[in-house]
């Protein structure tokens, strides 16, 4: 038996039915992962895996709406009166040059914005979520005669830079559309393929992305003293950095800061004018995000004012991005783990801490709709697991896919009521 098989249905729902349908439709969802995997594109770029989707949504009976919020497509299935049920997936994938050496790996390559070349991989599992959404789609539509309500599906772009939520809510998605009573997720986490794993209230961190400029007086090489060296000011920011969490939060409150990027001078005998950091804050409150932010500030400033920069040169700090905490509405969530643990069994469905990861699924929340966003294990049990963001990491895609499309159908079924047959 499939680990993602529906198992041990209650008598009164359609879950045995389905379980052998899914498993039919098994092989046609695989060669859709594959393909979405060789053709990953990277945020608001994703114009052939919209119209990919599109095409999906409106095979299984949707109605399919794209261009919503930049690349998002927005599928409806109105089934009579009764709940609005969102089902979402996330499009983007990363600038990941892959190492897996699977048959199916990405070989694309593309520019980014600053003109470097890079390779691009779905290195966060975005495939996988495409595949779940479209493959609950089909069983859903198919058997359509056992609930009743309205489903609404969301391809949604940008979820990488934090972008594609609020700009599909922006462009009306709740206003061109049936507001939803609940709004569902996944994400495919490093656990055992076939398991399913939750969490209430506080789940994923909110994140704030900046950028800091910092200035300098640019020279020859071969005479740094006549210069004010901005990549040494900058090398001094980021070990100083390090103690914004370490001797400045409290212990007991979660924080993470990282500098991912340092971009800085074109030639080796050229000092540059300008240095430039981008830097990933991720906390559990709006408060502690303002705190590390003023202590960046103010140490980038320390440091420039004793490297000799002028007051009119003190480093720019700028926001890029925002998003918020991730909170899972315990009752909702409560309800759809009695749900899992009744089709998958209670050894399946696994409780898990909070992370400092962030998903902009969350902004979905912030307008006043109930969430439930669960886990998907993906790992073979036999093997390691490279984490998200790798370019080795590769989910397993049987037990993975048929998992995720096995509790996104069930977690649907239970808030869509049984089609009233009187």
């Amino acid at each position: 038996m499939s680990p993602g098989k529906l198992t041990k249905p209650e008598s009164h729902d359609p879950l045995k039915t389905l379980s052998a349908i899914q498993e039919k439709d098994y092989p046609y969802l695989e060669s859709l992962y594959q393909d979405l995997h060789r053709h990953p594109e990277l945020s608001g770029r994703e114009e052939k895996t919209s119209r990919r989707m599109t095409v999906e949504m409106e095979q299984a009976g949707f109605r399919a709406t794209p261009g919503i919020g930049g690349n998002g497509v927005v599928g409806m299935l109105e089934n009579g009166p009764g709940p609005v049920v969102m089902v979402r997936a996330d499009m983007d994938a990363l600038p990941i040059e892959e190492k897996t050496g699977l048959p199916y790996a990405s070989r694309v390559r593309t520019l980014m914005e600053s003109g470097q070349e890079v390779g691009v991989m779905h290195a966060c599992g975005h495939d996988v979520h495409m595949t779940v959404l479209i493959g609950a789609a089909r069983l859903l539509a198919r058997f359509r005669n056992c609930w009743q309500g309205t489903l609404l599906l969301v391809a949604q772009p940008a979820e990488e830079n934090a972008a594609g939520a609020a700009a599909m809510i922006a462009d009306g998605l709740f206003i061109r559309f049936p507001r939803p009573d609940f709004a569902l997720g996944l994400h495919v986490l490093p656990g055992p393929a076939g398991a399913v794993l939750y969490h209430e209230g506080f789940w994923f961190a909110g994140s704030t992305t900046l950028e800091l400029t910092v200035y300098g007086k640019g020279g020859h090489a071969a005479r740094p003293h006549e210069t004010r060296d901005p990549v040494v000011l900058a090398a001094q920011m980021i070990l100083a950095f390090q103690t914004v969490v370490s001797r400045e939060t409290d212990p007991m409150e979660p924080a993470v800061l990282t500098v991912s990027s340092f971009h800085a001078g074109n030639r080796d005998n050229v000092i540059p004018e300008t240095a430039t950091l981008q830097i990933s804050l991720r906390a559990f409150s709006r408060e502690q995000h303002e705190r590390m932010i003023s202590a960046l500030k103010r140490i980038a400033e320390g440091i420039a004012r004793t490297g000799g920069i002028p007051e009119d040169q003190l480093p720019r700090l700028s926001v890029r991005s925002s998003t918020p905490v991730l909170y899972n509405d315990p009752r909702l969530t409560r309800r759809l783990v009695r749900r899992f643990r009744r089709t998958f069994g209670r050894s399946r469905v696994a409780e898990v801490p909070a992370m400092t990861a962030s998903e902009d699924f969350s902004c979905f929340g912030q307008a006043g709709i109930p969430l439930c966003y669960f886990g998907l294990g993906m790992a073979d049990p036999q093997g390691e697991s490279p984490p998200l963001h790798s370019p080795y990491m590769a989910p397993l895609p049987e037990p993975t896919i048929s998992t995720g499309v096995a509790a996104m159908t069930a977690a649907v079924l239970e808030l869509l009521p049984a089609l009233d047959q009187s």
